[in-house]
């Protein structure tokens, strides 16, 4: 018995040895969506629990919910949030074995799981905290239990009684599973019912053993999973990826067939053409195929088998499982479908199996060669060619490209880290070329869960935000070099150099005099906006500017009372608001404006100080002379403004009038 499951044990170790090697280093930072997935995790462990998560443009909630179960275990960091995949592509490839042993040969079975084991997709999934990442397990358990149920071999016994009822229970938990992680679950179920279907027509006896115990599992499964629909019904926002299939489903209702044939012969060319694969670096080489030359070739031989053995169940079910799991590619193109197709990733991988299989046997008996021999060596070469590709791409050419690590925040990884390092209590402001409510600030919440508390983040490009405390720091990568305005309270203290080749190849710490600002504020007279900020001063950075110069304007606010800030807004329930400059004519119409902030409003706090450059560009046709400029204050959502609050109490208007632009001739 140990010797029939020890290549499996094999198999599964390789797996596991790939998929956790440098876990934490490989990919080598966090994407956006992989930290909102952890910061999800962190939010339930702090007892936010949720039905649908809002983030990533809308979350089933299984993959969340397992995160914080590896959490509670092994604490709020990046490998317990990577972990959880890798456990399950481990399994996945146990589970896929186990049904391809009954469905195809043995030799198919273990091809399939090394080929698994080994191949750049699997691989890269498995260590990519996307909550796709579980499907290939909980689908492959879904097909095992179905399998079992109906019965379609010989070697497989049918179900009958309480194994009937248990199996039937398996099934409907592991379809509802499918469901409660990906959106491309939704389309995958249907190959159950075509495939009954299909055994109604070609496989009468079968179908007549089988149909009703489907049939009430399916039932069941959408019985499980009207909860989830009907809070999506009541909670739209909780649910936007669904608008990238807007385009895609119009142009079908529209008759545009050829856009959507041209999506789909691409998404069918990603596993096998180089330059049409998925071109998102965060999740593949752009234009990698799935697929080497070599196994391209067998994928193909194992699709033209499926289609001339299509009488076969498990042939016919082995091309309908391809087919359906790879509709939501074949509907929006290549790009992003190595997260799109997962659900079909055991299909897709069983293929060139059952093509290596067929074609070697063939030539065995063309060409009368030694069987077992001939077999192993040439799987062995197969393999090691596959595996060296897989090892070579994605922790080499990926793994260590630039891009890469620009795409997975790297900078900001290396920033965190040397903030846990840092042995103060001081307020930090981490300026970032994306700070968003639920962007860099969730890669904080992963890598940095108790130094993210006391965190203001800004673009310190034309953005800042200084806490009313007499000294703070600030880490400022190369991409947002601090805006000459703010250099008065800014004092370099060390410059961190990474690689030389990084698209954000350093970060500097600086020291902030907060105390020497609040000096400066200290007499202004301050004009309150809805009692959740006040404008303190303005001031255009030059005195004059010539007709095609830009001029920039500095304003200076105290955050009085940020809950006033404007509405809370989904996904993250937080306020979203903008800072408004208009340069008026004569006749009030607008001679140039800027709307901006990049010292958002989610990360005020109260007493801070926020300083905002607004630059705009002059017409070269303006004429010399001064002009009215208003500021103010809008929500970025609804638009509403906020009015200033006189000194009763009473509101007036939603501007104000500061200091007029100067134009002037250019100088001779």
């Amino acid at each position: 018995m140990f010797k029939k499951i020890l290549p499996i044990l094999l198999i599964l170790l390789l797996a596991f040895a790939l998929r956790s090697y440098r876990l934490t280093e490989i990919p080598p930072g966090l994407t956006h969506d992989e930290a909102n997935h952890g910061r999800e995790a962190i939010e339930i462990l702090d007892g936010m629990l949720r039905y649908y998560f809002p983030l990533n443009y809308g979350s089933e909630p299984l993959y969340s919910y397992t995160v914080a179960g590896m959490m509670a275990v092994l604490g709020e960091n990046l490998l317990a949030l990577r972990l959880v995949n890798v456990v399950f592509g481990v399994a996945a490839i146990g589970a896929v074995f186990v049904w391809a042993q009954q469905a195809f040969k043995r030799r198919v079975a273990l091809l399939t799981a090394v080929l698994i084991a080994i191949s750049f997709w699997p691989l890269a999934s498995s260590r990519e905290a996307l909550r796709a990442g579980m499907l290939p397990f909980f689908m492959t358990v879904a097909v095992w239990f179905f399998w079992q149920i109906i019965a379609p071999d010989e070697e497989t016994q049918p179900s009958s009684g309480k194994r009937q009822i248990w199996l039937v229970l398996g099934f409907v938990l592991s379809v509802v599973a499918t469901l409660h992680i990906y959106l491309a679950a939704r389309v995958v179920w249907l190959v159950f019912p075509i495939f009954l279907f299909y055994l109604g027509l070609f496989h009468r006896k079968i179908y007549r053993t089988s149909w009703k115990p489907v049939l009430i599992g399916l039932l069941l499964a959408g019985l499980l999973i009207v909860p989830m629909f009907v809070y999506l019904a009541n909670n739209p926002a909780s649910q936007t990826r669904l608008s990238m299939l807007d385009g895609p489903l119009k142009q079908i209702s529209n008759g545009q067939l050829l856009p959507i044939l041209q999506n789909a012969s691409e998404a069918f060319l990603a596993f096998i053409w180089t330059g049409f694969g998925d071109q998102f670096l965060a999740y593949n080489i752009p234009g990698r195929a799935v697929f080497d030359g070599v196994t391209a070739v067998l994928f193909i031989i194992g699709i033209l088998l499926c289609i001339w053995h299509w009488r076969r169940p498990a042939y016919a079910f082995l091309l309908l499982w391809f087919l359906i799991g790879i509709i939501p590619s074949l509907v929006t193109g290549s790009t992003a479908g190595t997260t799109r197709n997962l659900a079909a990733l055991p299909a897709v991988f069983l293929l060139p199996s059952v093509g290596f299989v067929f074609t070697t046997e063939w030539l065995i008996n063309r060409f009368k060669l030694p069987q077992n021999t001939v077999f192993v060596s040439l799987a062995v070469v197969w393999l090691l060619f596959a595996g060296f590709v897989t090892v070579r791409d994605y922790f080499w050419r990926w793994g260590e490209a630039p891009e890469v690590r620009g795409a997975y925040q790297q900078t900001l990884a290396n920033e965190l880290a040397y903030l846990k390092q840092m042995d103060t209590a001081v307020p930090t402001i981490m300026s970032t070329v994306y700070p968003g409510a639920a962007h860099d600030t969730s890669i904080a919440r992963v890598l940095a869960a108790a130094d993210a508390q006391d965190m203001r983040w800004v673009d310190a490009r034309y953005g800042f935000a200084v806490p009313p405390t007499a000294s703070a720091q600030a880490l400022i990568p190369a991409s947002t070099p601090p805006h000459r305005a703010f250099a008065s309270f800014l004092r370099p203290v060390e410059t961190i150099n990474l690689r030389p080749d990084d698209l954000d190849p350093t970060f500097t710490l600086y020291a902030v005099d907060a105390a020497a600002l609040q000096t400066r504020v200290a007499d202004k007279t301050a004009v309150s906006f809805n009692g959740a900020l006040a404008l303190l001063d303005t001031q255009w950075l030059t005195e004059t500017t010539e007709p095609g110069a830009t001029a920039e304007l500095l304003t200076i606010w105290r955050i009085e009372d940020p809950t006033l800030a404007g509405q809370l807004h989904p996904p993250t329930d937080a306020t979203d608001v903008r800072l408004f400059t208009h340069v008026l004519n004569s006749d009030g119409s607008i001679l140039t404006q800027r709307d901006a902030l990049d010292a958002p409003s989610w990360s005020w706090q109260q007493g801070d100080l926020i300083l905002q450059v607004h630059p705009m560009r002059v017409p070269t046709e303006t004429m010399v002379g001064h002009y009215k400029t208003a500021v103010g204050i809008y929500d970025a959502i609804t638009g509403e403004r906020l009015t200033i609050l006189n000194a009763d109490g009473a509101r007036g208007e939603s501007h104000l009038i500061v200091t007029p632009l100067q134009v002037a001739k250019p100088a001779n």
